[in-house]
């Protein structure tokens, strides 16, 4: 993976919040996708995340730290500088096909953030109603119905399709979740919610990334 400047523009007017959502969002966006590519550039991977029970926030915020424990010392986000003017700059040393990966997500949803928006608004609405919120993923064989199972496989698919994943991020993702789709929906919209956040700030003008 090769290390260089992430370069992110700032402008209009920051709060302190603002720089403590996007520093938090970002990292967790960044642990993601190095994870994901991790797991493409070493086949005798065995990292995965099928262990943790995946009901309710607690194994999606274990997950993130997981994530980021992963990442090597060498790769992980380091300021180089940060001036806040207008236009101002945060620049960062890390991998750069990661930051990549982020400004497609987040590029995608702010070229789309309606239909993104709506899309998600309906799957996490089915995905409550149907209880999978509180589905231990144990119990997954025994409790899913055929309609239920055809409905996250298919907004797995349509997720990762918004999300711009490219085949390669879709088998990883298959990987560390050893092919589980619940557990795959699950990071998707917790992916989502974090890039969100981002994506309204650059949506408002205050980054671009």
């Amino acid at each position: 993976m090769e290390i260089g400047n992430i370069t992110i523009s700032l402008d209009n007017r920051w709060e302190l919040n603002d720089f403590a959502t996007f520093t938090k969002e970002y990292v967790d966006l960044y642990s993601f996708y190095y994870t994901l590519a991790f797991v493409q550039n070493d086949i005798k991977s065995q990292t995965t995340f099928t262990s943790y029970p995946w009901e309710g926030g607690y194994s999606v915020v274990n997950f993130f730290q997981k994530t980021y424990g992963l990442i090597r010392r060498g790769h992980r986000l380091r300021i180089i500088k940060i001036q806040y003017s207008s236009p101002g700059v945060i620049e960062l040393s890390g991998v750069i096909s990661i930051a990549q990966d982020i400004s497609i997500l987040v590029g995608a949803i702010c070229a789309s953030a309606y239909a993104i928006n709506r899309t998600y608004d309906s799957i996490k609405a089915s995905y409550i109603k149907r209880k999978l919120a509180r589905l231990k993923i144990k119990e997954m064989e025994s409790k899913l119905k055929r309609d239920d199972i055809d409905f996250i496989n298919q907004s797995v698919k349509k997720l990762s399709e918004d999300f711009r994943l490219n085949p390669e991020q879709v088998q990883s993702l298959s990987r560390i979740t050893k092919g589980n789709k619940l557990i795959q929906l699950k990071m998707l919209l917790a992916l989502y919610r974090r890039a969100e956040l981002i994506a309204k700030q650059q949506t408002a003008g205050k980054t671009r990334l």
